[in-house]
């Protein structure tokens, strides 16, 4: 009597228990390090317009000094002269490379968008002015 084998067929099995152990691994990683609830926003208080006693001296009298102000309608100005944000750019540009030590002082009101704030301090950064801060009015 003569048993017949059955035949194996001869190859490499992939195995899918390592495959399923990786992503859930991945799974447990990208889970762990994303933060799905908790963002942080920066809140920013704009200075109030109000009268001062005594107002600041405006930047004609001060030699590296700049004042920058950001109206209510987000219109900009030096010096009470009104600029476009392109302009300013290339003033403060201009004034930074006369003077080292150019500081530029960017004053809003209460009430200023504050895209045009940043179009402002961006402008002062890019400048190459020795320091740029934002005071209120």
């Amino acid at each position: 009597m003569r048993l017949t084998r059955s035949r194996r067929r001869h190859g490499l099995a992939i195995g899918l228990t390592p495959l399923i152990d990786v992503v859930f691994i991945l799974l447990l990683f990208f889970m762990l390090a994303s933060s799905l609830a908790d963002w942080r926003v920066l809140e920013v208080v704009m200075p109030e317009a109000r009268p001062q006693a005594t107002p600041p001296p405006p930047s004609s009298t001060v030699r590296n000094l700049v004042v920058v102000a950001v109206a209510a309608d987000g219109a900009l100005s030096i010096d009470d002269e009104a600029v476009t944000p392109e302009s300013l750019a290339q003033r403060l540009t201009a004034r930074a490379a006369a003077d080292p030590t150019l500081r530029v002082h960017v004053r809003p009101v209460e009430a200023a968008p504050m895209q045009a704030v940043v179009s402002a301090l961006e402008a002062a950064g890019q400048s190459g002015a020795a320091s740029v801060e934002v005071r209120p009015r």
